[in-house]
């Protein structure tokens, strides 16, 4: 997401996680009609859990306000989900800071930033959040969660179970789920550090689920002019492990390579730099490996920048940097891993 400024990010991290991989939603679905076909019936376990806000996700008509906040800061958007014939639509438009819309059909994302008058497409890709619905999500829960069955309570004015995955190792954060009782339709995510801290929870704070959405309302309406607009189409770069002669050796368990590219050289260099990203679907981190200066020694061992942790060690001429969302212990175990074919 380096194409627009972090404030502009919630709702494309949004459109990312609030529909299903359609190869989840397998179950049949009257055309049109907007209604999971899972029975109605409470999730008796963590598979189940998941399974039902898969489909739900996916194949419910919904429209409502989202709320997602992380380390103290809020961003509020809209959003208006449609499943029609097959077909998955949504639009989600920010209510605060600068306008921004994404629009989003099955896979594909179209986004709108009229304030540089450019719009572009790319497909849906990266770390998912709440609700975490993507195979690689679910795997990682199952496998790496011990989950727990909690109370019931009131989230936007429904009826909602209470669910508490726990880790069972330390790569990884808690994560309290409430998921919509009826439906299974995940209403809001916490994710919760080992001291309990709230590191970030995203929230619907009003929602209607089910009814009849007409295609006029996932339109974008922030294009009403964009002859002028500078228009791109963004294709995921990629690189074999040949290409940058880097490769994850022991990786956490759970973690695998999403993506494998070259950056431009960062300010002060002149080289290009390596860049892996490993994700277990929950938490994603980047890992850098760049020509080494003598001054890179300064810059070595643990620390924080913003909402991220940080570990960098020297490999030979290179400075290897992680940074990324998850524990420290995976951010340094993935530094780690790294290593020169």
């Amino acid at each position: 997401m380096t194409e627009f400024s972090s404030r502009l990010a919630a709702p494309l991290l949004v459109a990312s996680f609030m529909g299903a991989s359609a190869a989840l939603a397998h179950s049949p679905v009257s055309p049109g009609s907007g209604a999971a076909a899972l029975a109605p019936s409470a999730a008796v376990n963590g598979t189940q859990l998941l399974q039902q806000a898969s489909q739900a996700a996916t194949t419910l008509n919904y429209t409502g306000t989202i709320v997602y906040q992380r380390r103290g800061a809020a961003e509020t958007s809209r959003i208006v989900h449609l499943f029609e014939n097959g077909v998955e639509m949504e639009r989600i438009t920010t209510l605060d800071g600068p306008p921004f819309e994404v629009v989003r059909i099955n896979e594909e994302l179209t986004c709108y930033l009229p304030e540089a008058r450019k719009m572009w497409v790319e497909p849906r890709t990266g770390r998912q959040g709440f609700p975490s619905l993507l195979p690689l999500q679910m795997l990682t829960l199952s496998q790496h969660f011990t989950a727990k069955k909690l109370e019931i309570e009131r989230v936007a004015g429904h009826d909602a179970q209470v669910w508490m995955f726990e880790p069972t190792d330390e790569f990884r954060f808690w994560h309290k789920l409430w998921t919509e009782l009826k439906t299974g339709l995940w209403l809001r995510g916490r994710v919760i550090d080992e001291k309990g801290n709230t590191i970030e929870e995203i929230t619907f704070t009003d929602i209607r689920i089910g009814g009849r959405i007409d295609r006029e309302q996932v339109k974008p309406t922030l294009a009403n002019s964009i002859a002028n607009w500078r228009k791109e189409r963004k294709l995921p770069l990629a690189a074999t492990k040949a290409e940058t002669g880097w490769f994850g050796r022991n990786v956490p368990a759970g973690f695998v390579k999403v993506s494998e590219s070259f950056m431009r050289a960062l300010p002060g260099r002149t080289e290009p730099v390596s860049q892996l990203v490993f994700s277990d679907g929950l938490t994603s981190v980047s890992v850098y490996a760049a020509p080494s200066a003598a001054k890179d020694a300064a810059f070595t061992g643990a620390s924080v920048q913003g909402a991220h942790q940080v570990f960098a060690r020297q490999s030979g001429e290179h400075l290897i940097t992680a940074f990324g969302d998850a524990r420290p212990a995976a951010v340094k175990a993935i530094a780690n891993s790294l290593t020169k074919r």
